[in-house]
């Protein structure tokens, strides 16, 4: 299967960003890495090791793929041009996740890369978080002529100190150095790209740190549970050190979901045991927490805004920024204030039928001989899923690729599925749709009632 390596080209590219750090990559871009998927699949297809399935996924995400550009061109015509390309990026990153794995090894194959990103990204993290801080030039009218941006040379404990010796009238920070010139902000460590948000970095290792536990239960050894446990070790740290409420909440919900399956009612006080010295060490808290959770209330009151002022097609995709500084600090907002009912419909819709999957799978194939790698990789996949519920209540990830990598997993996980077992089937019906809506309705409900309630 061709489209195994093309894939991991591409997560390298999405993920590492090496034509941002090496020069020899710098002629590549994400756009040739999805070439090499896009001619990868042609080739699968033309030998017989991929085939063209459809499922209610597909279409639902089809389906958002198109009306997120008809929004951007009846509100903001202008930045068509911009928009497309990165929501076809995701679009075609989770097409060909989807249709590409469709058998349990590959999607082994493409876990264990993900997880080994991951665990790879938390021990460059939790380096940058224990390295000794510098002076961090940021911006100065003397840049282009006298300095570049970055450190330059002079140790610091406290952002003042960088103020005296530097150039005059410059933005400095105290900041921690990490690998390949990678730099943390505010002392919360971060990667750089799609990964140079904190947040966004937590969030993307608990993601993916649930394939250490599939990788156990396939095969359980000593080994394998010294791995699970350091993998989980690591990501626990560099999350603490992003501190990043959100993604340590993410995090402790994936645990959870573990947690509970093994142990049901015991399993909650397990979870809440292990989210202990998790809360307590990270995050932040005085008015630099006070100040995050204002802004985050005031930008979920602009996304309401936005979608009374336009009801029907919101503001445009990707447009947020155009009418607030901030983005919305809240996935399902930010998709209901850019594309309005119909776009945070199908969004919802498709995480719903992510979950449904992988639920489907933990019911049908319990007890059933042959299938502990398809529980094992669904439950995983479960557990991501129920930590991008609850990041996506604190952050801005509707067009996130890494999201959109996650769905086709789970479109992959189906396919692989009914590979071995045909009468496996997840529907998507009209009874769901209304599900799905009675719960956006009570969602954005609730919180415009607490927004008043906070006298936002």
């Amino acid at each position: 299967m061709l489209i195994l390596p093309a894939l991991a080209t591409l997560f390298t590219f999405l993920y590492w960003r090496p034509h941002e750090i090496f020069e020899v990559f710098r002629p590549l871009t994400i756009y040739a890495s999805l070439g090499f998927v896009v001619f990868g699949y042609l080739i699968d297809l033309r030998t017989g090791a991929a085939r063209l399935k459809a499922s209610p996924l597909l279409v639902i995400l089809g389906a958002l793929i198109l009306w997120c550009p008809i929004t951007v061109a009846l509100k903001a015509p202008d930045n068509l041009g911009e928009q497309v390309p990165l929501l076809a990026t995701s679009f075609l990153t989770m097409f060909f996740v989807s249709q590409g794995v469709q058998s349990l090894r590959g999607l082994r194959a493409i876990g264990w890369v993900l997880l080994a990103f991951t665990v790879m990204l938390a021990a460059l993290g939790t380096d940058q978080g224990l390295a000794p801080t510098g002076c961090y030039l940021r911006s100065s009218p003397e840049l282009t002529e006298t300095a570049n941006e970055g450190f330059d040379g002079r140790a610091c404990t406290t952002r003042e100190e960088c103020y005296h010796g530097g150039l005059f009238n410059a933005d400095y920070g105290c900041e921690h150095a990490g690998w390949l010139g990678t730099s943390s902000i505010t002392g919360r460590v971060r990667y750089r790209g799609i990964l140079e948000d904190p947040n966004e970095l937590a969030w993307a290792l608990s993601m993916g740190i649930p394939f250490a536990f599939a990788f156990y239960e396939a095969k359980k050894s000593r080994l394998r549970m010294a791995a699970l446990v350091a993998s989980v070790a690591v990501v626990g740290v560099c999350v603490v050190f992003t501190k990043s409420r959100s993604g340590q909440l993410s995090l402790l919900a994936n645990l959870a979901v573990y947690f509970i399956r093994r142990y049901r009612g015991r399993g909650v006080v397990a979870a809440a045991l292990a989210a202990i010295p998790l809360l307590l060490l990270g995050g932040r808290s005085g008015e630099d927490a006070d100040s995050s959770s204002e802004e985050r209330l005031g930008c979920w009151s602009e996304a309401l805004n936005m979608f009374r002022e336009n009801p029907l097609t919101g503001v445009g995709a990707g447009q947020f920024r155009e009418h607030h500084y901030l983005t919305a600090h809240n996935s399902f907002l930010l998709t209901l204030a850019e594309l309005g009912p119909i776009g945070f419909l199908l969004w919802t819709s498709a995480i719903y039928f992510a979950i449904k999957v992988t639920i489907r799978a933990q019911m049908e194939l319990a007890g059933r001989e042959g299938a502990e790698a398809a529980r094992s990789l669904s439950m995983a996949l479960l557990a991501s899923m129920v930590g991008l519920v609850v990041s996506s209540v604190f952050l801005s990830l509707a067009y996130h690729p890494i999201l959109w990598i996650f769905l086709g997993l789970t479109g992959s996980l189906y396919a692989a599925i009914r590979q071995h077992a045909p009468t496996f089937r997840v529907t998507f019906r009209v009874r769901d749709l209304a599900a799905v809506a009675a719960v956006d309705i009570a969602f954005v409900s609730s919180i415009a009632v607490y927004l008043h309630w906070k006298g936002i």
